[in-house]
């Protein structure tokens, strides 16, 4: 019974068995807070990321369009960087009262380095994305680095 089970899931690890070259990824990234990210490839080298994240009291959303080039020799290994942009939205608030919702938008840029594994799905980054605002909270966040885990999908 038990070398059934271990072949069973021998059998169905294989199955989700990926190259480098994912169709989309979905997971966790870590910079400060936990953000939701979702990654497409979109053809050649080129790659379009969502990341859905908290700040504050409030919600932000940011999409990046992501040029993709081999690193070190092999394709398990890509680096990465690219531009796109952000909005958010939190509750403005004076003590407990609340005066309405309050918007921001903004640039970003990124940059990092990625692994997927053969063996198993996954796809680990790392990755630096400075940040612009121009409308509330306006100025420049450069130190924004991150950890991202992801779900790879064939």
């Amino acid at each position: 019974m038990k070398k059934i089970t271990v072949f069973t899931l021998l059998m169905i690890a294989c199955s989700f068995s990926v190259t480098a070259q994912y169709k989309a990824a979905v997971g966790i990234r870590f910079h400060g807070g936990p953000a939701v990210t979702a990654k497409f490839n979109t053809g050649g080298n080129t790659a379009a990321e969502a990341l859905l994240s908290g700040f504050g009291r409030g919600l932000k959303g940011t999409l990046l369009y992501e040029i993709h080039q081999s690193a070190f020799g092999t394709n398990q290994w890509r680096w990465y960087y690219g531009f796109g942009g952000h909005m958010g939205a939190a509750p403005k608030r004076r003590g407990y009262e609340p005066l309405g919702t309050e918007f921001h938008v903004g640039a970003d840029g990124i940059l990092g380095i990625e692994h997927t594994f053969r063996e198993i799905p996954i796809n680990l980054s790392a990755d630096w994305k400075p940040e612009f605002n121009f409308i509330n909270y306006t100025g420049l966040a450069l130190p924004v680095f991150g950890l991202s885990a992801r779900l790879a999908i064939n």
